[in-house]
């Protein structure tokens, strides 16, 4: 279905405004919810069990601090923000670790969850896609001719 397919004969032979509106937006939502249907979206789960509000807090205010830092050169500032951020990241570094103690102690495989919680952290927790070729022929001609012609 597409707009320039239509015949608008519906809109043109009316006298009512209102209903010439109408018998438009009805042609128009037809096709356009026949080409944009409307579709369920998942929202993001956040897989990050360790992330608290308070945590979430805390870095909208050290971003905040930085923004200030940028436009003032206060030495005072600067140093309780670094300040800021060293304490922040040694609450991220403790809140991990305790969340990650907690999932090996309540794992029934405590090797296989804990090379889990390495390989995340240190990003390898990827799935490789490997590709295979079904019903591959290599014809002998073929190669002979490659051979040769190296």
């Amino acid at each position: 279905m597409k707009l320039s397919h239509e015949t608008w004969e519906q809109v043109f032979d009316g006298n009512d405004v209102n209903k010439i509106f109408n018998s438009f937006l009805n042609i128009f939502l037809r096709i356009y919810y026949s080409i944009f249907p409307l579709t369920q979206v998942k929202s993001k789960i956040n897989q990050n069990s360790w992330i608290t509000p308070g945590i979430i807090t805390s870095c909208k205010h050290k971003r905040e601090l930085y923004k200030k830092l940028q436009n003032n050169n206060n030495a005072t500032l600067a140093s309780y923000c670094r300040d800021y951020s060293k304490i922040l990241s040694m609450v991220i570094r403790k809140t991990k670790r305790m969340e990650h103690d907690k999932l090996i102690l309540n794992s029934h495989n405590t090797v296989k969850t804990a090379w889990g919680i390495i390989n995340k952290e240190s990003g390898r927790n990827k799935k490789k896609v490997k590709y295979k070729l079904k019903n591959f022929k290599v014809k002998k001609s073929l190669i002979n001719k490659l051979l040769l012609n190296f």
